[in-house]
């Protein structure tokens, strides 16, 4: 299909799609509006990845290594972006205050050092996938490649599962259907945007996915920073009078201010150690995860993936700059309802919508009338989907907001699911199993482990949407997954870039031991209850731990290295081939 024509059948098919939203509110029927604007955006990213479809391998696996500067750079934003960064980060912030930055220094300091260290590397490497580049790397040791195929698995699998606990909430909570149910449909969803066209499909749905969820999260955020009137001139500049007025609130009724640090728990610690290791943590996850690191493989040169990621970053920092924002008008919206009668409380028009959905609870334990700030209390999630609620926006915003919610998980699904195919395509069939296979046997191949992933990965979500006790850490789940990442790839790929001495067995022990020191730990800490290791006075939570499982993988690397002969291990093309990642083009 020209490519003409396939831009002329998106444009027609969005000008449809509003004309029957505006349609249908214009005569009233705003349910079914929001019912067709938020399922009709679902069909838009079906047409777009039907039309790139594609039967090249190389197309399939790295999108012909053809993406320009802009389009990579939407697409990296809208890959990182997901629903925990679009739903649940602002809400963290606004539960947590200062104790909530590790997501946003740790987030947007990982970017960066990924963008303008690694990308480059990556890119001029030559390789599909990261498994690829660890084999090569490791003077073409099989093995090596196969324990780097385990971690992508463990880290990718942890991620999705959140991204479609994400979506199956969103879903059941603006079209009541069951969580469950949503969760499915993500998965199904996903499998067709995949399975058209791999990345090729994939890199231009996240295109059309960031704009929509960065349209969608600015909405909600410039209407109710109208309606709380903090244009002076700017919302991002005016809010301090607004924070200014909370923590006089907060004052009043002898709570930690909204700025005191190191008054509240993060991940499951507390204190300045667990606070900076978190940051830490959260920054070097970000550096190895392989669906953020995959994307360097599709842009059509070096050149191309620095400003790729120069564009990614801006991108990303037009919602990362204001999720506080967010988080400062939500916790202000709830502070006005302290001291005021309980009755009051619950008749307001945001907080009974908001009451049988469970995200908000309002309780008189002192009997004494009157609400306390300890007497309601909210989930994260409602911050940003609440928003238009809570200062009284057109039932539209909610409708936008939702859309964008269900953009951003979404878009993080189709990289992550679409990495675990390819690894268990190209990294475990096309390696191991039948290296002659052709490119058209290849890619049914792909299409069918994206059917099996994605049956897999819908069962674990609906599995943990099933389970009761989910909720108390369904909001680490991702945050787990950082710490998987910095655990088993990111020293592996920065010793492999700038250490000449790493060898295959370096590798293989770093990998090993900072697995089975994060995965224990996270697993008794935060899912059995074990009490967290205290350091320098802090207790030390599982998002934190990830730093320590990164300095084990270092050292473990190191010592293994050096034990077994250092870089006359490591075969000549090996060296030549670090040589060349470092020369420029």
């Amino acid at each position: 299909m020209d490519l003409s024509i396939r831009k002329l059948s998106i444009i027609a098919f969005s000008i449809i799609y509003a004309l029957v939203i505006l349609g249908l509110s214009y005569l009233g029927n705003t349910f079914i509006a929001s019912g067709v604007a938020v399922f009709g955006s679902l069909f838009l990213y079906l047409l777009i990845a039907f039309i790139m479809r594609t039967r090249d391998v190389s197309e399939f696996y790295v999108a012909g290594r053809s993406i320009g500067a802009i389009p990579i750079g939407s697409s990296i934003a809208s890959n990182w972006m997901s629903g925990a960064s679009f739903v649940s980060m602002a809400g963290a912030i606004a539960l947590l205050g200062f104790d909530g930055l590790p997501y946003i220094i740790g987030w947007t300091l990982g970017y960066c050092i990924a963008a303008f260290m690694i990308a480059p590397f990556i890119r001029k490497s030559g390789t599909y996938t990261i498994p690829e580049f660890i084999e090569v790397r490791a003077s073409y040791w099989s093995v090596a490649r196969l324990i780097g195929v385990i971690m992508l698995f463990i880290v990718s699998f942890t991620y999705l599962v959140a991204q479609l606990v994400a979506t199956g909430v969103i879903v059941g909570r603006f079209l009541g259907l069951p969580a469950i149910l949503g969760a499915i449909i993500a998965s199904v969803i996903v499998v067709a945007f995949a399975g058209s066209g791999g990345w090729k499909s994939i890199v231009w749905v996240n295109v059309a996915q960031y704009w929509i969820l960065i349209v969608a999260y600015w909405c909600a955020f410039l209407g109710a920073a109208y309606v709380a009137g903090i244009f002076n001139p700017w919302p991002h500049v005016g809010y301090g009078e607004l924070l200014t007025q909370l923590e006089t609130r907060e004052t009043f009724f002898n709570l930690k201010a909204f700025t005191e640090p190191f008054v509240r728990a993060f991940g499951g610690g507390t204190g300045h150690v667990n606070w900076l290791l978190s940051a830490l943590c959260l920054m070097l996850g970000t550096v190895g995860l392989p669906h953020v690191l995959s994307q360097f493989y599709l842009v059509k040169d070096v050149r191309t993936a620095r400003y790729g990621v120069g564009w990614g970053l801006t991108f990303i920092a037009l919602l990362y700059i204001t999720a506080p924002v967010y988080a400062i008008l939500a916790r202000s919206a709830f502070s006005g309802a302290w001291g005021m009668p309980v009755d009051q409380v619950i008749n307001l028009s945001w907080v009974q919508k908001w009451l049988p959905t469970g995200l908000i609870k309002v309780m008189d334990m002192n009997r004494d009338g009157l609400l306390q700030p300890s007497e309601l209390s909210f989930h994260n999630d409602i911050v940003v989907v609440g928003m238009p609620d809570m200062f009284g926006l057109p039932w539209f915003f909610t409708t936008i907001v939702a859309i964008g919610g269900l953009a951003a998980a979404l878009s993080t699904a189709n990289g992550l699911i679409m990495v675990m195919a390819v690894g268990a395509t190209r990294d475990i069939y096309k390696r191991f199993i039948n290296p002659n296979a052709s490119e058209r046997k290849e890619i049914w191949i792909g299409r069918a482990m994206l059917v099996i992933l994605s049956a897999v990965s819908s069962v674990l979500g609906a599995r943990a949407l099933e389970d009761p006790t989910f909720s108390t850490y369904v909001a680490l789940l991702v945050g787990w997954a950082f710490v998987f990442a910095a655990a088993s790839f990111t020293p592996i790929v920065i010793l492999g870039i700038f250490w000449k001495d790493l060898n295959k067995y370096g590798m293989i022990a770093g990998m090993i031991c900072g697995m089975i020191t994060a995965l224990p730990y996270v697993l008794g800490v935060g899912l059995y209850g074990t009490a967290p290791l205290t350091i320098f006075g802090s207790k030390i939570g599982t998002i934190a731990w990830g730093s320590i499982a990164f300095l084990v993988n270092m050292i473990a690397a190191f010592l293994a290295s050096i034990v077994t002969g250092g870089r006359r291990r490591n075969t000549q093309e090996v060296i030549n081939f670090i040589e060349t990642l470092k020369t420029p083009e």
